[in-house]
């Protein structure tokens, strides 16, 4: 079992829920919304199969016998809707399934935060005097990646209560178990606060979340970027970039 072809096993999944999503939204108002469920049901057969031949362990879903299921001729909407969405969620889960054992979903989290890394400087034209300008100029790139809200990340939202308090992460990935704080440093002591959020962020966070990822814009205050991200980085769940401007 290869990474790439964990990997290629992840995008089909990825297209294929691309393909259901786009199909369900395109005609909202139409008694056939939901017709072309068989056809879905047997590109999610071949490909929980195909999974299933590569891994060890057989995934947790279902299999359908497409013999014994009607045609979109053959059945009424409630049932073509029924099995649409039993099909769309046991592909959520062989994804979630894929991911988990392959290892892939801290690759793609990973992914994500180089990414960041090496665009983020080059979407903001003028210093940013505040954290919620880095913010949008990050979810501009996200967008650009091909990302959409509410599928591959949300902003602001999900929140998390902790010792008596409740904390929103800036972004949220929930394909990749993580959250992305975002931190600016634009003046003199402000990396003490930054680092005291931090800490912060990493207890509470933790309690729901597999990873806690951070991103760091630094106006020209930070001089040892090693010592922070060496001091942050103290479990594999806890990874931290720093953006200089």
């Amino acid at each position: 079992m290869t990474q790439s072809k964990m990997q290629e096993l992840r995008n089909r999944c990825v297209a294929l829920q691309s393909a259901m999503d786009a199909s369900r939204n395109s005609r909202t108002d139409d008694v056939w919304l939901h017709s072309s469920f068989k056809t879905f049901m047997r590109k999610y057969n071949e490909l929980a199969t195909d999974t299933q031949a590569v891994m060890k362990l057989a995934p947790p879903v279902d299999f359908y016998d497409l013999t014994k299921i009607p045609s979109a001729f053959d059945s009424v909407t409630i049932q073509q809707r029924i099995y649409y969405d039993e099909v769309y969620t046991n592909l959520l889960i062989l994804r979630a399934f894929i991911e988990a054992s392959g290892g892939l979903d801290e690759v793609e989290a990973d992914n994500i935060l180089n990414f960041l890394k090496s665009n983020l400087r080059k979407a903001l034209f003028f210093e940013p005097e505040q954290e919620k300008v880095v913010q949008n100029a990050i979810e501009s790139l996200l967008i650009g990646k091909g990302m959409q809200k509410g599928l591959a990340y949300d902003r602001e939202t999900g929140r998390v209560k902790h010792a008596g308090k409740e904390s929103v992460p800036d972004f949220v990935f929930k394909n990749e178990h993580m959250v992305l704080e975002v931190k600016l440093c634009n003046r003199q002591g402000k990396l003490a606060e930054i680092i005291d959020e931090m800490n912060a962020d990493i207890v509470a966070y933790s309690t729901v979340y597999e990873r806690v990822w951070f991103l760091i814009y630094d106006i020209g205050f930070i001089r040892d970027e090693d010592e922070i991200i060496k001091g942050l980085q103290q479990s594999e769940r806890v990874k931290c970039a720093i953006v200089k401007h």
